[in-house]
């Protein structure tokens, strides 16, 4: 998104707390000059706590709906500095040991893959994939250059002391030098390209604190330096005892204010920035926002002291604090089960196309009215999206905000509604979905927006109700495949539900989802216990 503001960039030198505040307009964020910097840092800071001055609006806060994770990212790149290491590698390899001395095929794929995979172990390593919002080009080349000749020098190392009857030293180090200026090729189109989108604000992790207090004056003075976060705002329950703003990141208001915000969805973390002394400050903040499907984290006590300000801020912006809701899954868990989600959905669409066909045939020859159903529905960390189903009930009679679930012998539901409907053939376009990346093939169902239990609106009848919605929504779930499909009509079959969906967030993995597709196949073929 163009125009993504940078709150929580600016630069000043630490002083006393209460003096911060009035540096509203961006004074000293990225991009001013480093005469402008210091000419700032001179300036005696402005009282942030006057009264004449409105706060800065939450409407007025900007911030990128097209965020990307940078774990999951790394884990892609990764995968593909292997792939080409190991083809130039192999073929490096090949072409001397086959083409000029015909020696067995196991001698050049040995040699090329141990190769390979110490080129893939010293990236890793050196932390070549890390990608800083500050480095710079030269430096990231140069941790490149040194990860390729540790890599090589190993390599040929381990080949001069073993020496294999095979061994030609000239061929194994003409493969790596061809595999590190590969490399450096390749980390240069990575590296321009991830710091574009540094610069939209789409791989930075997306942060909100609770508490205008010291700790988080230090955590944003470190940021500016670093930029490993995008700090949108804080909030504060004692807003008329706080700054403005704090080095340009502006105090915008109370927790109630937070809640209703239309950024909530893309915050990456809800960060609780209260000194070890306000116990039960922090459990009030909370109990607040526990209901939300945000991720909250405490800055853990260390953090108060300024020696452990950079260590912290690393691990806020790649795997949380002390974190109070758990742990997110590795970047590696997300590329591959995206992946699945890509292949899988793409080849069903494929071979699927003629059942689809047939079902929106049948749909419109049975009653009047489009073939496909589309409903909000709630999603990742709350974020809406437009599901798509093949319609079942009559278009008079449809209930886009779910407020009344389907019944037995419920005469909404069409002829062929029924069938597709008990079959979970109904669901099926929502394999679009999938493809989309609104939904993946295995998580918690997602619910329509403002869906009710009986006369109460469903998230108001289960305490952990938000946590469901911390992972992308499902086309199947743990949930469906122990008994609970279909419409909830009181609270006991919320709950369940709930506790179900949880359970498969803690369990989640690649082997657990593919388990849970393979039982969802018996479900297809009918359900005598639940009402669909």
């Amino acid at each position: 998104m163009k125009n993504v503001k940078r709150a929580g960039q600016a630069f000043a030198k630490p002083g006393n707390f209460e003096q911060y505040g009035a540096q509203d307009g961006g004074e000293g964020r990225r991009g001013k000059s480093v005469a402008s910097l210091a000419k700032h840092r001179d300036q005696k800071p402005l009282d942030g706590l006057s009264s004449g001055r409105s706060r800065t609006p939450l409407s007025a806060i900007k911030f990128s709906k097209n965020t990307l994770n940078m774990n999951a990212v790394r884990a892609v790149l990764r995968l593909c500095d292997g792939a080409w290491v190991s083809l130039v590698i192999l073929l490096c390899i090949w072409s001397a040991y086959i083409g000029s001395n015909n020696k067995e095929i196991i001698a050049p794929i040995i040699a090329g893959l141990s190769g390979a995979l110490g080129f893939v172990v010293t990236l890793y390593l050196t932390k070549a994939h890390r990608f800083s919002p500050v480095e710079k080009w030269g430096e990231h080349l140069r941790t490149v250059l040194l990860s390729g000749a540790a890599a090589l020098g190993v390599w040929l190392s381990i080949a001069l002391i073993l020496r294999p009857d095979t061994f030609l030293p000239d061929a194994l180090a003409r493969a790596g030098l061809l595999a590190t200026a590969t490399l450096l090729v390749l980390h240069t189109v990575y590296f321009f390209l991830i710091k574009r989108q540094h610069e939209k604000g789409e791989l930075i992790p997306t942060i909100v604190m609770l508490g205008a207090t010291a700790a988080a004056q230090r955590l944003i003075e470190e940021n500016a330096r670093t930029h490993e976060l995008n700090i949108l705002a804080i909030f504060d329950e004692r807003l008329s005892r706080a700054p403005h703003n704090i080095h340009g990141v502006p105090v915008v208001g109370k927790i109630e204010d937070m809640l209703g915000w239309n950024a909530l969805p893309y915050v990456d973390r809800i960060v609780v920035t209260l000194p070890s002394m306000a116990a039960d400050r922090k459990k009030a903040f909370v109990d607040q926002v526990r209901k939300l499907p945000n991720r909250i984290a405490f800055l853990v006590d260390e953090f108060e002291t300024l020696d452990h300000v950079q260590q912290r801020l690393t691990q806020i912006a790649e795997i949380g604090m002390r974190e109070v809701t758990g742990k997110p899954k590795p970047g590696y868990h997300i590329f591959i089960k995206r992946a699945v989600d890509i292949a899988i959905s793409s080849v069903a669409l494929l071979f699927g196309a003629p059942i689809l066909a047939l079902i929106a045939l049948a749909i419109k020859l049975d009653s009047d009215g489009p073939v496909l159903f589309k409903q909000k529905r709630q999603g990742f960390n709350n974020r809406l999206f437009d599901v798509y189903k093949f319609r079942s009930l009559r278009v008079e009679a449809q209930d886009k905000e779910a407020k009344l679930q389907v019944k037995a012998g419920d005469s909404r539901v069409t002829k062929v509604g029924r069938f597709i409907r008990k079959t979970s053939l109904d669901e099926l376009p929502q394999l679009l979905n999938v493809l989309r990346g609104d939904m993946s093939l295995v998580g918690p169902r997602p619910h329509a927006l403002g869906m009710h239990t009986g006369n109460t609106e469903t998230y108001k009848l289960v305490d952990d109700y938000a946590h469901r919605l911390k992972v992308k929504p499902g086309l199947t779930g743990w949930a469906q495949i122990n008994g609970s499909r279909g419409p909830l009509h009181n609270a006991k079959d919320v709950a369940r539900r709930i506790q179900l969906d949880i359970e498969y967030i803690e369990r989640s993995n690649i082997f657990f989802d593919l388990m849970i597709m393979i039982k969802t196949l018996p479900c297809l073929l009918g359900d005598d216990d639940n009402i669909r």
